[in-house]
């Protein structure tokens, strides 16, 4: 669903059926640095904004993949303790648009010459993911932040950088946009264009 790897795969299925299984390894580009949740500032009251994605291919619109881009985006914005998902806009809005580059006909040429080599000559793939965060309030842009990362998917005997994590099947998408997130999120916090909003609780604000 977001990566050219599914369709090299799903190319290479009927090549691969005559020679049995070739490993596949996936991991995160490590030419880009690092970030964790410890990088992010947590504030006493995230601040409550409603949540809008878009999943874009080469620019183009993938619908049937927003509803898992959501997922990830919301789990993700609830453990940075900076903003809160929710279901209004009454505070504002935070659009996370996410596009994928890729070369599907590229992919599919070397997931056959991979299958038919029995996996003796290795192919690597990569997929360059690019991130635009915009933070709306009444109808203002107050905030945009972008991010880039890349995720390389191995098939066969190709080499692999010596340190690097080989993520689990099925990891590889959210854990490059939990870094692309947080990055985008610790890049708003750097300009402070959230700093003016209250740091306790509304309820509390009042009764003070």
């Amino acid at each position: 669903m977001f990566s050219r790897f599914r369709f090299f795969t799903a190319c290479l299925a009927a090549a691969v059926s005559l020679s049995g299984c070739i490993s596949t390894k996936s991991f995160m580009d490590p030419s880009f640095p690092k970030v964790s949740y410890d990088d992010l500032r947590k504030r006493q009251t995230p601040v409550p904004l409603k949540l809008l994605v878009e999943f874009q291919r080469n620019g183009a619109r993938v619908p049937g993949a927003d509803a898992s881009l959501r997922e990830g985006a919301e789990r993700i914005l609830r453990s940075s303790g900076v903003i809160a998902p929710v279901a209004d806009g009454e505070k504002g809005e935070i659009l996370v648009v996410v596009n994928n580059i890729a070369d599907v006909g590229d992919a599919k040429s070397q997931g056959f010459a991979t299958g038919f080599t029995f996996g003796l000559v290795g192919t690597e793939v990569v997929d360059a993911y690019e991130m635009t965060v915009v933070v709306t309030m009444k109808g203002k842009v107050v905030a945009r932040a972008t991010a880039s990362h890349a995720l390389h998917s191995v098939i066969g005997n190709a080499s692999i950088p010596q340190g690097v994590e080989i993520l689990p099947d099925g990891a590889g998408f959210p854990r490059v946009l939990e870094q692309m997130l947080i990055q985008a999120l610790r890049d708003i916090q750097k300009t402070k264009a959230l700093a003016w909003l209250p740091a306790r609780p509304v309820a509390a604000a009042i009764q003070g």
